[in-house]
């Protein structure tokens, strides 16, 4: 196995503002947005919990700043002489803003329990947070019983928490089942993740459902709706591993029909005698042209 290279130095730099070279800069009306006040106030009131990302320069006094304007322009205006970065080692030119664009679910999960293990009480979380107590909680209890497995596959996502809650129900051999259908279908929300849930067989479950009133053949049902599910997954994968072929094969052949029709007897041939053949092959021709441009 290859070496895996690290992205970032462990120990962070503390380097003064002076030092530090924006490669954006934040439009003005970001500091009225609701994100920069909350930022800020938690700024304030905890500290920075993650340092700013930034790559040397050839001047060995001055440093970019790849990742963390925000951070950066709050700590400046605090009054921050020192600011914690953490610098880049990756010798690849890597535009980190580009990558980054919302906060995942998970990594979320792990900064909050970070500051509480920093010894930040939940309280005080909440308020720089600016929200309610009781999600914190749901955000720091939020991995308790997802098997690792689940971790993996939605750590770089931004979902709902409301969706662990459920997966939590499930036992682990399910919950890898159920978060590998919602990321193959592209579908990872509450509403499907409880459709998942309500099909589950009740031996694959660690908290059973609340017996409510039964109605008329709804096992039939359930089941029905499972083996549709399973054969929707089925066919979408089958699609899925055939597609490129597909595609290579649909370009080939509609190259192939072009210099086909460019040849003036034979084009003269097919609109005499195949009409209609010959419409299909221009109507092909040009639908593909329409998709290129």
């Amino acid at each position: 196995m290859g070496r895996v290279n690290i992205a970032f130095q462990f120990e962070p730099l503390y380097l003064s503002p002076d030092q530090l070279l924006i490669s954006k800069a934040i439009l003005k009306s970001t500091v009225y947005t609701k994100k920069y006040r909350q930022i800020e106030a938690s700024v304030r009131d905890i500290g920075i919990i993650e340092p700013i990302s930034v790559a040397a320069t050839n001047n060995k006094k001055q440093y970019i700043l790849l990742d963390g304007h925000i951070r950066f322009e709050i700590l400046k205006e605090l009054g921050y002489t020192k600011i914690p970065c953490l610098l880049s080692v990756d010798d690849e030119n890597y535009t980190y803003n580009k990558q980054i664009n919302r906060l995942a679910t998970i990594q979320e999960h792990y900064m909050i329990r970070r500051a509480i293990d920093q010894g930040v009480n939940e309280e005080r979380l909440a308020k720089a947070l600016n929200i309610d107590i009781k999600l914190i909680r749901t955000k720091v209890n939020l991995l308790n019983g997802i098997c690792q497995e689940v971790i993996n596959l939605l750590k770089n996502r931004e979902i709902s928490p409301n969706i662990f809650s459920i997966l939590k129900k499930m036992k682990t051999l399910r919950q890898i089942e159920c978060t590998e259908l919602m990321l193959s279908l592209n579908n990872l929300t509450v509403t499907y993740a409880k459709a998942l849930l309500m099909t589950t067989d009740p031996s694959q479950l660690l908290v059973l459902p609340k017996q409510t009133k039964k109605i008329e053949n709804s096992a039939e049902v359930i089941q029905k709706i499972e083996n549709d599910r399973a054969n929707l997954h089925l066919q979408y994968k089958a699609i899925e591993q055939s597609y490129a072929q597909d595609t290579l094969n649909l370009v080939l052949a509609i190259g192939y029909l072009t210099k086909l029709v460019a040849n003036t007897n034979v084009k003269n041939y097919l609109a005499k005698n195949h009409t209609d053949i010959f419409s299909g092959f221009e109507a092909l021709i040009k639908t593909n042209s329409v998709e290129i441009s």
